[in-house]
């Protein structure tokens, strides 16, 4: 993952946004050139520092699913492992949001939690959808 496609939500971008979307605040914040800057400066900083931590998550991953794989089963201290630095990351991803929301003035933060409150009903209006349109017995 390059830094600039650094992704701050714990789906990994898929969807539910249990965490800060950055892009979300980037986009809607309407950034001057200083404060792109200065965001690409801790998002350079954060890729730097948590390259070892992808590094080991991505060995971890792949010792997990090659016993799952083998053997149908996980070692917990595995599963710890990798949740424990899983938490790091997200902590991280939070660092990164909160340094970016301090660079922001008020009228950027307010146009930013505008659109986050907008999508935020899109989302739920997406959901009711498809869960009334789903047949009676996946529900």
């Amino acid at each position: 993952m390059e830094p600039t496609r650094l992704r701050t939500n714990a789906t990994h971008g898929r969807g539910e946004g249990h965490g800060s979307n950055l892009f979300l605040l980037m986009r809607a914040a309407q950034l001057n050139t200083d404060q792109k800057t200065q965001v690409h400066t801790i998002m350079q900083t954060n890729w730097q520092n948590n390259k070892d931590l992808f590094s080991q998550l991505r060995i971890l991953r792949r010792q997990l699913n090659s016993s799952l794989f083998s053997t149908g089963t996980a070692d917990p201290t595995l599963l710890s492992q990798i949740g424990d630095l899983e938490s790091k990351l997200a902590q991280n991803r939070l660092g990164v949001f909160e340094q970016v929301w301090a660079l922001l003035d008020s009228a950027q933060q307010s146009r930013v939690a505008s659109v986050y409150a907008q999508l935020e009903t899109q989302r739920a209006q997406r959901e009711s959808t498809w869960k009334s349109i789903q047949s009676p017995q996946n529900q």
